[in-house]
């Protein structure tokens, strides 16, 4: 199955495109999306401040609702993940 994420802030670096594609194997959830991004961030950004984008970012349905680890996918879905913000 393929899954589109709809980057925001820092997550735009991962992409020229305001979307990336992940393909996951049918069934996945939110939790398997997380590793499947975590694995493309160390394989193609090894050396950015990306590495802990997967572990802390919330991703959002296209309902707008913030989805869990166990939120399960479907086929051609748009997610949207929103990285943390930082400042003071």
């Amino acid at each position: 199955m393929e899954i589109q994420i709809k980057l925001y802030g820092s997550s735009k670096l991962l992409s020229e495109s305001e979307t990336l594609l992940i393909k996951l194997p049918e069934n996945s959830n939110i939790g398997q999306l997380r590793s499947s991004l975590k694995k493309f961030i160390d394989e193609n950004y090894s050396k950015s401040n990306l590495d802990n984008l997967s572990n802390s970012a919330a991703f959002f349905s296209d309902r707008n609702e913030i989805v869990n680890d166990s939120y399960q996918l479907k086929n051609k879905e748009l997610i949207s993940i929103i990285p943390p913000i930082g400042g003071g």
